[in-house]
């Protein structure tokens, strides 16, 4: 019976610090419990089993200890656990659409932000001063590359 416990211990420990270094780094709490369970390991080896057991658990969770810190900081064992996704998408370009001085009306109310056609193209802008209400006739002030500031047109 001991010797389960003293297993169980080991392996609980040794997966609870596993677990602090690899997915809950700076909890402590996870790390702290699994050092508890290997000195509660070694304890339970040298009160219950005796000194030669204790000294035998002792350099086989420090031997253990060794293997599975090497095995975490392998670069093959981050490979896997790293993310792998690459963005290649890039963002909608409007100042090939919509140049200053175009005429357009807002779709929605632009508070200040919206949405706005000018021609044929649908562009997110930005008031230059104030809400613009919806189907109000804009004028284009500036360009960038994502958005563009416009202003109520006043007849």
């Amino acid at each position: 019976m001991e010797w389960l416990v003293l297993i169980t211990l080991v392996a609980i420990g040794f997966v609870l610090l596993l677990l602090e270094f690899l997915v809950f780094p700076g909890v402590n709490v996870v790390g702290i419990i699994g050092f508890l369970c290997v000195g509660a390991a070694v304890y339970v080896a040298y009160t219950r089993l005796g000194a030669m057991t204790g000294h035998l658990t002792l350099v086989g969770i420090a031997a253990g200890g060794f293997a599975v810190t090497w095995y975490a900081l392998r670069s093959k064992t981050w490979k896997r656990l790293q993310l792998d996704a690459r963005i290649d998408s890039t963002v909608e370009r409007v100042d090939a659409l919509v140049n200053e001085g175009d005429e357009g009306v807002c779709l929605g109310r632009l508070a200040p932000m919206g949405k706005i056609r000018v021609g044929q193209e649908v562009v997110e802008a930005q008031s230059q001063g104030g809400y613009i209400d919806a189907n109000s006739r804009i004028i284009v002030v500036k360009v960038f590359k994502n958005k563009v500031i416009v202003k109520l047109k006043t007849d």
